[in-house]
């Protein structure tokens, strides 16, 4: 019986795995070989600062989100385990994605230039502020039974609110690697 175009997990998982390595390498040869390195603290040179936001960025969104995201398939694990690991790498991601966005408003600073001024940065600070309202709102329900988390809904157990909010969360998922 035909079953239509089916891939198995392992291949893409490997894949993209391969991929990540390919960006961060890339990534990481640009700023380290063309764009002067890349600094945080005591740095006098604002362009070293600023380099820590695409290499940040990358790292945050697209190989631990990615990550994050594979894990369903690519982890045969106990389904709570997963979630929780799930959750732990879009924290991580959430974090390097803040540290990158204050990167930018240090290098600014410390240039003497204006903040928030073009398109990017706008589209930028709602995707990062969206990814994070995702997951305090709508992914931190989903670990109440993990023991994590003192979810003030927990007596909501309800499988249609918990349906709802997988609809949700995975819409807005989406539609955030669809914009970035």
């Amino acid at each position: 019986m035909a079953r239509g175009f089916q891939v198995r997990a392992t291949s893409v998982t490997i894949f993209a795995h391969l991929l990540f390595i390919a960006i961060a390498t890339l990534v990481l040869v640009w700023l380290l070989h063309f764009r002067e390195g890349v600094a945080f603290f005591s740095s006098s040179n604002p362009v070293k600062i600023f380099n820590l936001h695409p290499l940040l960025m990358v790292i945050g969104f697209i190989l631990v989100g990615g990550e994050a995201i594979m894990i369903y398939k690519s982890v045969p694990e106990k389904r709570r385990s997963v979630k929780v690991v799930h959750l732990l790498l879009h924290l991580i991601a959430l974090v390097a994605g803040i540290i990158g966005i204050i990167a930018v408003f240090k290098s600014k600073k410390e240039a003497g230039l204006a903040d928030m001024y073009t398109l990017h940065s706008w589209l930028g600070m709602s995707a990062i502020s969206l990814f994070g309202l995702q997951k305090c709102l709508l992914e931190l329900p989903f670990c109440h039974g993990t023991g994590l988390w003192a979810w003030p809904y927990s007596s909501l157990q309800l499988p249609q609110l918990r349906r709802v909010w997988l609809n949700i969360s995975s819409f807005y998922s989406f539609s955030a690697l669809k914009r970035h």
